[in-house]
């Protein structure tokens, strides 16, 4: 991983700043190893429709999404993934904005989206079911459906900014408000602890659809 993936990935929220020197800053040491493991992995990742898909599967056992071999084939492969790889193949599931808010109070924004990673921490039997203390975060992080940006941007004044507090993921799918979804979400950038966490919901859902003896591995 260059200098350069690994500052984008930072600005992204996909690893966790430790500290910033001047312009520069210093990144989780941990979270550049995980990376690093995952992008040697082979194989393209998930579309945004295959990728909900997959979590309509592990959430509810069915999906309306995709049909005939391409639903067969997704079936097969969520009884055989890691936690890790099913992260990575799940990661095209929406584009991620950082961005900062100038209008309105963050509540009001969050009532507009579908909350995920810690701001879905805000709801106490969200937090009660990853183990964590939830509330107290400045960050706001939730889907919209990509033809909402426009009118997200203008209602609540949002601005890119690489150092913002609002984390938007936009899809041209209709998310899926899951604890499943929130486990992706702090997989992917949230502090280790929420990631811990995270992971050990991600491999029941596993497990559980693999069915009885299966353990998925991190």
């Amino acid at each position: 991983m260059s200098v350069r993936q690994a500052q984008r990935l930072a600005q992204d929220g996909r690893l966790q700043v430790v500290r910033r020197v001047g312009r520069n800053v210093i990144v989780e040491d941990s979270g550049v190893l995980r990376r690093r493991r995952v992008s040697t992995q082979r194989g393209r990742r998930w579309n945004a429709t295959t990728a909900w898909a997959a979590i309509d599967l592990l959430d509810h056992g069915r999906t309306d999404r995709i049909t005939g071999s391409t639903l067969t084939r997704l079936k097969s492969r969520l009884g055989q993934v890691s936690v890790e790889e099913f992260a990575r193949l799940a990661a095209d599931r929406a584009e991620t904005r950082r961005m900062t808010q100038t209008r309105r109070r963050a509540e009001a924004l969050k009532q507009s989206l579908a909350l995920t990673g810690r701001s879905a921490l805000d709801d106490p039997s969200t937090a009660a079911h990853f183990g964590l203390a939830g509330g107290g975060t400045e960050l706001v992080e939730g889907y919209a459906l990509r033809p909402e940006l426009e009118a997200l941007s203008l209602r609540f004044g949002l601005e890119a900014d690489a150092d913002g507090e609002v984390f938007l993921h936009l899809t041209d799918e209709d998310p899926v408000s899951s604890p499943l979804t929130t486990a992706l979400d702090l997989y992917e950038r949230g502090t280790t602890r929420e990631r811990s966490a995270a992971e050990k919901t991600l491999r029941a859902a596993l497990d559980r659809y693999a069915g009885p003896g299966s353990t998925s591995t991190a």
